[in-house]
């Protein structure tokens, strides 16, 4: 008898927790399920893969802009005035292919195709084959009945907590939401630093090393212009540094990955929906490099010019002149004297 009501005990014990946990998570609505911030509210922005489907879902917007770390400090602001539309910025710090996918779909249903997508095609992405997802599935899909682990789910629970503790003065509006160029400090000093400059390795990869895993994440884009006619995509390079550059001649992934991005911009340049923008050859801005908190990451000020000139319909890779375009970027990073940054 007593282990009959020990067992209820534990029973009603545990339920009484989950439902405490569920009203938790109801109560602080971490993801933002029960709406999104209107104009000037603030709100806790901490987890963009779990966030992002509230947003995608309720947000009022026809353009997107998506992209990894390199895309975070955009403004959907500056997007929404300079092309006179609604506009959700959606990034996932070292993004998949396969993320950006399921994100660019759940947009589809819920909002029909967009008018502009804005990608930003990292070297990084472009050329990774691993294409997991850390995307929560049953906040992307339309299945209701797996929306209770919204409630009674772990990540869900951590984040509920963590509003509470961090309170008031970490809620941010949402243009302003994911952005971290405040938190960093761009300077030379601060690149080099971040940067751990490898030995080199005495091995050069072949030209066609990466070549599959672009062709995979190219297909998916290629994917999308074809799925969405109506839509206009402006798929844009970021300008990675000339420290970039610099890791992979010693690592000797320099011609791979060079050939990856000559391949992507051939492929893409077919679809007729498709724009291709590249600031890998910025050398004004990539050669500064007061311009980067690391090797990859630059400041907000070359983020605004970079928005300001994708609207702008600048630094296109052209389909009849690419090639050309490509040699010129391969001299510069073939003939550029890293070591000088160094002495």
């Amino acid at each position: 008898m007593k282990a009959k009501r020990f067992f209820i005990g534990a029973l009603l014990a545990a339920g009484a927790l989950l439902a405490a946990c569920a009203g938790l998570v109801a109560w602080t609505d971490p993801l933002l399920s029960a709406g999104i911030p209107e104009e000037g509210e603030t709100a806790l922005f901490v987890n963009e893969r779990y966030e992002a489907a509230g947003l995608i879902r309720r947000q009022d917007y026809r353009n997107l802009v998506m992209g990894t770390s390199l895309a975070a400090n955009f403004r959907a602001s500056w997007f929404t005035q300079g092309l006179g539309g609604g506009t959700l910025k959606v990034t996932f710090p070292d993004g998949r292919l396969s993320e950006f996918d399921t994100a660019l779909d759940l947009a589809c249903r819920t909002h029909g195709d967009p008018e502009r997508v804005y990608f930003g095609l990292d070297p990084n992405i472009l050329i990774r084959a691993d294409q997991s997802s850390e995307l929560p599935d049953y906040l992307y899909n339309d299945n209701p009945l797996d929306d209770i682990q919204l409630y009674l789910n772990a990540e869900s629970l951590a984040l509920a907590v963590k509003s509470l503790l961090r309170g008031e003065e970490a809620k941010t509006t949402l243009d302003e939401a994911y952005t971290w160029d405040r938190t960093h400090y761009f300077a030379r000093e601060t690149a080099l630093a971040g940067y751990p400059r490898p030995e080199p390795t005495g091995q050069i990869l072949p030209a066609d090393a990466f070549l599959d895993a672009a062709r995979a994440n190219v297909a998916v884009i290629r994917g999308w212009a074809e799925a969405h006619p109506d839509t206009q995509f402006i798929v844009w390079f970021p300008p990675y540094s000339v420290l970039y550059w610099d890791q992979m001649e010693r690592l000797g992934r320099r011609s791979a990955v060079l050939s990856a991005i000559e391949y992507a911009w051939g492929e893409l340049l077919q679809c007729g929906n498709v724009q291709v923008a590249s600031f890998l050859n910025a050398q004004a801005y990539i050669t500064n490099l007061d311009n980067y908190a690391d090797h990859i990451h630059c400041s907000s000020a070359v983020t605004r010019w970079m928005a300001g000139e994708l609207m702008a319909g600048r630094w296109r890779i052209w389909p009849g002149s690419y090639h050309g375009q490509m040699d010129e970027l391969r001299r510069f990073v073939t003939q550029y004297d890293y070591d000088a940054i160094f002495a």
